[in-house]
């Protein structure tokens, strides 16, 4: 029934007229590869207006896919019929129709929304509006209600065509992944560093996953919550990159003997952004991304991180710093990484009992020289 989709977006209609345009192609781009990696067929995607129009006579199945798209604020899907009252109010007459089927509704109120995007329909929006009201009102068993309706059908009109809907459907807004660069995210098996890696997504950047190998059951888990977040990341090429430490067991045995395993955990990460900072620079990333929230667990402490954030002199974002942890939960259910999150992982044997909570920048240089026979690198302020 409906032959195409509405897309709307926010923040770009924000931008200048030339950034604008520039925000729109990645974005149709975006659409498209969204839509083809999904075997979903379409005649043509274009944007008119403000809106990007999207002919396809899959809308459903469209509307499913394109929701995941980055920079999308809201869609819906529509009929597209020339701009003429009586075809108007024919289609709005089946959309209600089929509509008030769908809620088993005996006596729905209704309300008809008109918006003239150009100007060259004679009638006024909300002469529009009254017009279609009217006649679905005179043909069905239905009240008006201007506030708080059950049906609101939806009319937009432009260059001649108008375009009815039933429904807005929400969608994630942000900006299309390949606007702002591309980072680095440290993933991991757990709840957190997943949903970093969404929000950073979410503000158009491009991810590259990289994980630190700790076994095969964590590293399956892994790639399960990537192929899950890739379902959010048309417009972005990113493949998992798995690294195995090399030096790992001689340095968390070094840590042993000098009696300094209390940090182990701090070590560890300090290791994790040295490997990424490598990768980073390897393909042209501009930062790290880290699934830490402030006070969490021992080693996000302000004090710890300060030291982690030394072992590299690319930007370290953590989006998840101010959330607490069912503000992070919440997110996590929503994207559907939680469940995975959850699954079994390999067990981690080297954890100490009692971690550093408050480390010492000049404690962790000492051990560092003890282990490494050099000085770590630091961050230049």
């Amino acid at each position: 029934m409906f032959n195409v989709v509405i897309v709307r977006y926010g923040e770009i209609g924000t931008k200048s007229r030339q950034t604008r345009r520039w925000f729109e192609s990645i974005l149709m781009n975006n659409i498209r590869e969204a839509l083809v990696s999904e075997g979903i067929e379409f005649k043509r995607i274009r944007a008119k207006h403000g809106r990007i129009l999207v002919k396809t006579n899959g809308a459903d199945e469209a509307v499913g896919v394109l929701e995941r798209v980055f920079g999308i604020v809201s869609l819906s899907q529509a009929m597209e019929v020339d701009a003429e009252l009586d075809k108007i109010n024919r289609t709005a007459l089946k959309l209600f129709r089929r509509k008030r089927k769908e809620l088993g509704l005996e006596r729905p109120t209704f309300r008809v929304t008109a918006r003239r995007i150009t100007k060259e329909f004679p009638l006024k929006s909300p002469e529009i509006g009254a017009k279609v009201g009217e006649y679905i009102y005179e043909n069905e068993d239905a009240d008006v209600d201007l506030h708080n309706p059950r049906i609101e059908v939806g009319i937009e009109l432009m260059d001649g065509k108008a375009y009815l809907f039933v429904d807005k459907i929400r969608a994630w807004g942000g900006l299309p992944i390949g606007t702002q660069g591309k980072v680095v995210a440290l993933l991991s098996g757990g709840i957190d560093s997943p949903v970093a890696a969404f929000l950073m997504m979410k503000r158009g950047v491009e991810v590259i996953p990289v994980h630190i190998y700790m076994g095969e059951k964590t590293l399956e888990k892994v790639r399960r919550i990537w192929g899950q977040l890739k379902k959010y990341g048309y417009g972005g090429k990113g493949e998992l990159i798995v690294v195995k430490p090399k030096e790992r067991e001689r340095i968390i045995q070094k840590l042993k003997e000098l009696k300094k395993d209390k940090y182990t955990c701090v070590f560890c990460k300090y290791m994790m952004v040295r490997n990424a900072d490598r990768i980073a620079r390897e393909f042209g990333a501009k930062g790290i991304v880290m699934g830490d929230s402030l006070g969490q667990v021992a080693s996000q402490t302000l004090e710890n991180m300060y030291i982690v954030s030394q072992a590299t002199d690319l930007p370290i974002y953590r989006p998840l710093v101010g959330l607490d942890k069912e503000e992070i939960v919440g997110i996590a259910k929503e994207i559907g990484t939680f469940e995975l999150s959850t699954l079994p992982e390999d067990e981690i044997p080297f954890i100490p009992k009692h971690p550093v909570i408050r480390g010492s920048w000049e404690e962790f240089r000492k051990i560092y020289r003890a282990v490494f026979g050099e000085e770590p690198k630091r961050k230049e302020c």
